[in-house]
């Protein structure tokens, strides 16, 4: 009887227990994602592969870039914002962590990239363009690179 009541009793409490809300995803403001919107260029030291030239095309709501380079092609990627920095993770299992930083005047911005394989790349990118073209792949999933 004793066992009988011991389950009646912890299977009420598991059935009655409530569960967390998810966490809330806040929207960016249209001004607070405009410091990313648009297609930023540079260079950066990307690990053993050197110096690379890269495009970043980041779409309106600052939720998602298109990542671009002759060297390692074009993939898309979401993306997060938190204390004004833009960031996404891409390559193999998602190993190397990305940042973009908007500078004060809005036309430069710093970009960092840490590789699952060490080392960290810094550099200043150029806005070259505010609003970037309605991507319809900006806001979907490829094949994960840089």
């Amino acid at each position: 009887m004793k066992i009988g009541t011991s389950i009646l009793v912890g299977s009420l409490l598991l059935l009655s227990t409530q569960r967390s809300p998810a966490p809330i995803q806040e929207s960016l403001s249209k001004q607070d994602a405009a410091r990313f919107a648009g297609t930023w260029t540079g260079r950066i030291k990307f690990g053993n592969a050197g110096e690379v030239q890269l495009t970043l095309i980041i779409n309106p709501q600052a939720t998602s870039l298109i990542h671009k380079s002759k060297r390692f092609g074009e993939t898309a990627h979401p993306t997060t914002v938190n204390a004004g920095t833009l960031s996404w993770t891409a390559g193999v299992r998602n190993g190397n962590r990305w940042t973009l930083t908007p500078n004060p005047d809005g036309q430069t911005a710093v970009v960092k990239v840490k590789p699952l394989t060490g080392g960290e790349g810094a550099a200043t990118f150029q806005r070259v363009a505010t609003s970037p073209k309605q991507n319809a792949r900006a806001g979907t999933q490829s094949k994960s690179r840089p």
